[in-house]
């Protein structure tokens, strides 16, 4: 069975995602627009996973 997250993994990962997204904002800028789309994707993927953290409700119940 899996852990439960530690309390700053998800502000952790919503971190990583700001600097992702403040490092697609300087390449756009630059006119780099194919790096600025894969660090935008990059950062989207840190919030997806930061919103999945915390118990899950199935899981719970099965172990019981």
């Amino acid at each position: 069975m899996r852990t439960l997250p530690a309390p700053g993994d998800k502000a952790k990962l919503l971190d990583k995602a700001r600097q992702f997204f403040d490092q697609a904002e300087l390449r756009a800028g630059e006119g780099d627009l194919k790096q600025a789309a894969e660090l935008i994707v990059r950062g989207l993927h840190c919030e997806h996973r930061a919103a999945r953290l915390g118990p899950q409700v199935l899981r719970l119940i099965k172990s019981s």
